[in-house]
């Protein structure tokens, strides 16, 4: 009964799902429908070219302007500041150590300016007086003597010898006093002008030290330099900033009222373009949101192309003309870094016989 009446009835169930697959396999899969058409061009004489969306004052790479610890992150990407907002903070320690050293500098220099301004003490000038009028009293000693030694009306009495000692005795007793007046005279004129000066320009040099630490400690907090948007942060707390070799900016900032889109034209369409041409920029993925582009500048160094979609098809062997336009975002979905598809009006192509 197996043989007869099961085998068959599996074998028939068998080729009839056979069939049935293989007319499911080979029937046409109907195509799904594309959600949005590619862009129309506007305009019937036009050059197209990929715009990258950017800032308008340009992308901006910020970093820190020197080697040191990131102690904290003040945004996130996203947030809008104003210029001269805090972005973030790198370790300044040791300029507060160095300013601390230098300060000290600059108060021994002030205290010296001081003294050599108090100079001279008055404690410091009786010893000097006293000295002065103890050569005084010697000259006046010495020159008594001496006319003790020439009154003497006997010359024999006397030899040449000791009234030479005694008249060069007076001299020099003169000259002690001359010594002793210049020494008073000294310490009464006080610190020389010279030094003054000197310790003036050590308390100017300490001073600008400070100031130039000052400086490099209010530099560990990096600020916005404009107005505008952080893009993005890649720097974060207990990292350490190398500026020589940082090869992504810890912060990338930008202004974005308006936002600009840089246009890549090909050279060979490059003659055709005009400043101030009118223009329309597609977004990728969705041709009804557009947006229409206020010409900015030309760049008038053609450079070579750069890879935006790393596509295979896509050509790096040729190089293009840079134009830059803006446009107000007004609450599209269009996001800076993002590719889109530009249209710029141009004139026609001319035969060799036309005019340019």
């Amino acid at each position: 009964m197996f043989r007869k009446i099961i085998l068959p009835i599996i074998a028939g169930i068998g080729v009839i799902f056979s069939i049935f697959m293989i007319y499911y396999t080979t029937k046409e899969k109907p195509i799904p429908p594309i959600p949005f058409q590619p862009p129309t061009p506007p305009y019937h004489n036009f050059i197209a070219g990929s715009g990258l969306v950017e800032a308008s004052s340009e992308n901006i790479s910020i970093g820190a302007p020197f080697t040191a610890l990131c102690l904290a992150v003040y945004v996130t990407p996203g947030d809008i500041v104003s210029a001269g907002t805090p972005l973030f903070k790198i370790d300044d320690r040791v300029l507060q150590a160095q300013l601390l050293e230098t300060k000290a500098a600059k108060g021994v220099a002030l205290a010296n300016f001081q003294k050599l301004l108090g100079q001279p003490r008055p404690e410091e000038v009786p010893p000097f007086e006293a000295r002065l009028k103890q050569a005084q009293v010697n000259f006046e000693d010495q020159s008594t003597q001496q006319s003790l030694f020439e009154s003497v009306r006997d010359k024999q009495a006397i030899s040449v010898n000791e009234l030479n000692q005694r008249r060069f005795a007076t001299d020099l007793a003169q000259y002690q006093v001359a010594e002793a007046q210049a020494d008073l005279d000294l310490k009464l004129a006080g610190a020389w002008i010279r030094d003054l000066e000197i310790s003036a320009m050590q308390i100017e040099e300490a001073d600008k030290r400070v100031g130039v630490i000052s400086t490099d400690i209010d530099r560990t907090t990096v600020r916005a330099p404009i107005d505008g948007q952080v893009l993005q942060v890649k720097i974060r707390p207990g990292e350490i900033s190398q500026p020589p070799f940082q090869e992504d900016p810890m912060v990338l900032f930008g202004s974005i009222d308006p936002i600009s889109i840089r246009v890549d034209i090909d050279e060979d369409d490059a003659w055709r373009m005009r400043a101030g041409a009118p223009a329309t920029a597609f977004l990728r993925g969705n041709s009804k949101i557009s947006a229409t582009l206020q010409f900015e500048r030309i760049e008038p160094y053609i450079i070579p192309k750069t890879s935006l979609t790393n596509e295979t098809t896509e050509r790096v062997d040729t190089r293009v003309l840079q134009v830059i336009y803006n446009f107000k975002r007004e609450g599209q979905p269009i996001y800076l870094g993002q590719i889109m598809d530009v249209f710029i009006e141009a004139p026609p192509y001319r035969t060799q016989n036309e005019e340019f």
